[in-house]
């Protein structure tokens, strides 16, 4: 009876300090039983462990990288606490996989509130936009994802939204808008292209985020942390391959790390090695900058042209649309410096022109 009291008094002090508020009943259950019951509950839970991103972190303190960014949303979170009011309206912009979303629903948790998530895309007009903001109560958090999709006239109605808590319902042909209260909830915005906002859009978000790329050594952490709670074996030296594939984007290093691992798994071998690493890159044609074969491709295009081409040449060279090859293909090599653009020009740079005789030379590569 003491051991199950103690039990039950570390985790209720866990529960109080962490801010969760799930019912009462769920506690009880999940707390005030014997230790054996507790463990069982424990190893059931983290069965459901399978893959990478079943295992995202709970809390803020547990999401690596982006220091700057947990930093200030520590200072957000505990203002709205200590003065009992709602987190400020965020805007979170930066590159895609940086990990927004997971942080939305971390913030969510930590406000102990329910998370409502939206895409953009699927909201067309004012209408839509109204809709939506009618269901969150007070101090909900509130997502709109690549929120620079949404259109002028629906980026008009949310700042308006944002500013008087508010919206205006259309009435009948010549009589005014009628105004509707709505609850005082956050509002997140998630962008990986800022520049599409309206600027009095922009200017209601107290709190800008701006997510850097991830440095080898965050993503190595990541990688061993969520190795660790799915329990999986991997040798020592494929967490540091990976990290230096992953492009600074902890979704790719992950999905990289989950291609390994489905590799290993199909030779029923229950250790992730580093052969299956080699493999898995020889497949699917990764290279030590983590480079596939399409960016390869748009190097050795720019070198068989001089050292430079236009975009659009690149683009039917490899048989894809100018905007793919712009928006997708050759963003980490602008990147990593390895290619410069001008306008509609690309040119090689000494570090893309040294990366291709070291990795990808066939013998007609020189300086």
């Amino acid at each position: 009876m003491g051991q199950s009291l103690k039990l039950f008094s570390n985790r209720a002090c866990f529960f109080i300090f962490s801010r969760y508020t799930v019912p009462i009943f769920k506690i009880l259950d999940e707390l005030i039983i014997s230790p054996v019951g507790y463990e069982r509950n424990m190893r059931m839970k983290e069965q459901i462990y399978n893959e990478v991103n079943d295992c995202r972190p709970q809390v803020i303190e547990h999401f690596i990288g982006n220091s700057s960014v947990v930093q200030r949303v520590k200072i957000a979170l505990n203002a709205a606490w200590n003065q009992g009011t709602k987190l400020q309206h965020c805007l979170m912009q930066g590159g895609a996989g940086l990990g927004k979303t997971e942080l939305s629903h971390i913030l969510a948790r930590e406000m102990g509130c329910e998370l409502h998530e939206q895409l953009a895309q699927n909201i067309k007009d004012p209408k839509d936009l109204h809709a939506f903001l009618l269901t969150p109560k007070d101090r909900e958090v509130v997502l709109l994802d690549e929120i620079h999709e949404l259109p002028s006239t629906a980026q008009t109605t949310l700042y308006r939204a944002m500013e008087n808590q508010q919206i205006f319902l259309d009435c009948k042909r010549g009589k005014k808008s009628r105004p509707l209260k709505i609850a005082n909830f956050t509002i997140l915005g998630a962008t990986t292209d800022p520049q599409k906002l309206l600027q009095p859009l922009r200017d209601r978000f107290k709190l800008v985020l701006d997510y850097q790329f991830y440095k080898a050594q965050e993503l190595e952490t990541m990688l061993r942390t969520r190795v660790q709670q799915l329990g999986w074996m991997v040798e020592e030296p494929v967490f540091k391959f990976i990290s230096q594939r992953g492009k600074g984007v902890p979704r790719i290093a992950l999905r990289l790390l989950e291609s390994v691992k489905m590799l290993s798994s199909s030779l029923n071998d229950e250790v992730v090695r580093e052969d299956h690493f080699r493999r898995t890159c020889e497949i699917e044609s990764i290279d030590p900058k983590g480079l596939t074969g399409n960016e390869v491709k748009y190097l050795k295009i720019l070198y068989e042209n001089d050292g430079s081409a236009r975009l659009n040449v690149i683009a039917s060279r490899l048989g894809l649309h100018p905007k793919h090859v712009s928006s997708i293909i050759e963003q980490f090599l602008i990147r990593d410096g390895l290619v410069t653009k001008n306008n509609s020009i690309r040119v090689l740079t000494q570090e893309g022109l040294k990366h291709l005789r070291q990795c990808h030379c066939d013998g007609d590569i020189n300086d």
